[in-house]
């Protein structure tokens, strides 16, 4: 007993040899980390960040974690945040009740149950609990998991909003928070927490920084880091594969052995596109794949694996054109564009809120003087014929910018329905291409920007009917989606090649027999 009470003492061992769990078949296993979770036990931080490829425990461990702590330090509150209801009641019910229910028996009568609520909450007689739901908000919690936030990000952004807003602030600053998650959509507040905590652990591997106790530690665990990602029957390897390979080895440092190579090829013939979101081996890569509501972020993933996001320089000579969204409480956000030759530069980009038509412009002759633009044809949307520009006068919106220098300004017609612009812009997307710093985040971290606002861009989630809706759902990423369909709809070479498509596609759905 002496020893079995030094044992005791530390955390490591009780967390290898006091509980059970249940594994994937349903077998009840003594729980004992693997080499990822010992690896975060012993690395927390106040503030931690997990993003993570699949089947790595992490929930498993935190629930675990959360026993552990509520049974040896008294008076001690540990909370956990699930994705949805029923992942709550699981959790609840086939990790934490199921691993107290099988403690020993000595340790149960010095632990008892004071009281417990099938809902979600479990208080123990040292005065210690832990609380299991969708929504965490009132109390302190000396511990916190939030499971799964970027799918609360995808599926229930105000809900992912309520968990920042409510059950992180629930942790006191000495606190220990984790989140974890597989990378959903390119935008929300998983995503913005992960890009703060990437920018942080660079200036602090830099020597520019130290974490302060509301700093978020960043993990990332790719799928290489899963121990049962390996296959031994040999598979063929194609060219493209062996370059991926190698590209991930340099850019990470480590090997990827034959039997991680062979698992990887037959796992991404069957997960398809999907293999970056759920399989990520590095951390870009996590979130080049969005949502099945985005519109057009697998179509932003495809150039950034093309090199169509890289460093693109303006070339003198050639003009500038701008595709507009105009807006006066709501955003104005505007693309700045050159044509070489068939491909289409996006070089800049540029958003603001509640300003006059005179901040733009004089923010246009800014960028021409800093930059060298000299400007081509200006395109704004129908609703430029509107006149709340106006100073008395009368004046449409695009009456006001041509009085202020803006010219030749064009402005581009209503279509019928907004779901045939989006089209084209899919259809058009494959002869863009991007400078990755102007065009990506403007204000890095903050996950707002051109490209982010193209990946973020989605349909209308209707959480009841637990579907997507064919209309667009409008946020802060609507106003960049909408300028860039000015490009799709006004821009003449861009629509003729969309045209020509269309009818191309048109004649090959036609039988020979119509056309005749």
């Amino acid at each position: 007993m002496a020893r079995l009470a030094d044992l005791m003492k530390s955390r490591a061992w009780r967390l290898d040899n006091l509980y059970r769990i249940q594994d994937k078949d349903g077998k009840d296993i003594r729980f004992e980390l693997n080499p990822i979770q010992r690896q975060i036990d012993v690395s927390l931080w106040h503030r931690n960040v997990f993003l993570k490829s699949r089947q790595h425990g992490i929930t498993t461990w935190a629930c675990i974690r959360a026993l552990d702590a509520a049974l040896f330090r008294p008076d001690t509150a540990c909370g956990i945040v699930a994705h949805t209801k029923e992942d709550a009641e699981a959790f609840f019910r086939n990790k934490i009740i199921f691993a107290y229910d099988r403690l020993p028996a000595w340790l149960r009568e010095l632990r008892p149950i004071k009281r417990i609520d099938n809902r979600g909450e479990l208080v123990l007689g040292n005065g210690s609990r832990i609380v299991v739901g969708v929504s965490l908000r009132s109390g302190t919690y000396q511990r916190l998991h939030v499971s799964e936030m970027g799918k609360m990000d995808e599926s229930d952004p105000r809900r992912a909003a309520e968990v920042v807003a409510g059950a992180l602030n629930t942790v006191p600053t000495d606190g220990v928070a984790t989140i974890e998650s597989t990378a959903r959509v390119a935008h929300g507040h998983f995503h913005a927490i992960v890009s703060r905590a990437q920018r942080m652990a660079r200036m602090v591997d830099a020597g520019q920084a130290v974490l302060s106790p509301l700093d978020y530690k960043f993990f990332f665990l790719p799928w290489m880091d899963d121990v049962t990602a390996v296959m031994d029957q040999e598979v063929e390897l194609s060219p493209e594969l062996l370059d991926y390979f190698g590209r991930i080895e340099t850019e990470s440092g480590r090997k990827i052995s034959l039997p991680q190579r062979w698992w990887y090829a037959k796992k991404s013939e069957e997960q398809g596109e999907q293999m970056f979101l759920e399989f990520p081996s590095t951390p870009e890569e996590a979130f080049w794949v969005s949502s099945e509501g985005a519109y057009f972020a697998r179509l932003i993933a495809k150039a950034e694996q093309d090199g169509r996001i890289c460093n693109l320089p303006h070339i003198p000579g050639i003009p500038v054109n701008t595709f507009w969204d105009l807006g006066r409480s709501d955003s104005t956000a505007i693309w700045f564009h050159q044509q070489i030759g068939p491909w289409h530069h996006f070089i800049d980009f540029f958003e603001a809120s509640g300003e006059s038509a005179a901040f733009y412009a004089h923010q246009l002759q800014e960028l021409a003087s800093e930059r060298g633009y000299v400007y081509g044809t200006h395109y704004v949307p129908h609703d430029a014929n509107v006149a709340d520009w106006s100073m008395g006068e009368n004046q449409t919106r695009a009456q006001v910018l041509e009085g202020l220098g803006l010219k030749p300004l064009s402005v581009v017609p209503r279509i019928a329905n907004v779901t045939d612009g989006i089209e084209m812009v899919r259809q058009v997307l494959a002869r863009c291409r991007f400078d990755r710093v102007r065009c990506g985040e403007r204000v890095p971290g903050s996950g707002r920007g051109g490209l982010p606002s193209l990946r973020a861009y989605r349909k209308a989630y209707n959480e009841k009917a637990q579907v997507y809706s064919q209309v667009p759902y409008h946020d802060w990423s609507s106003n960049a989606a909408d300028a860039f369909r000015q490009f799709a709809q006004g821009y003449e070479p861009a629509r003729r090649r969309v045209e020509k498509r269309d009818t191309g596609r048109e004649a090959a759905r036609t039988p020979r027999w119509m056309t005749a």
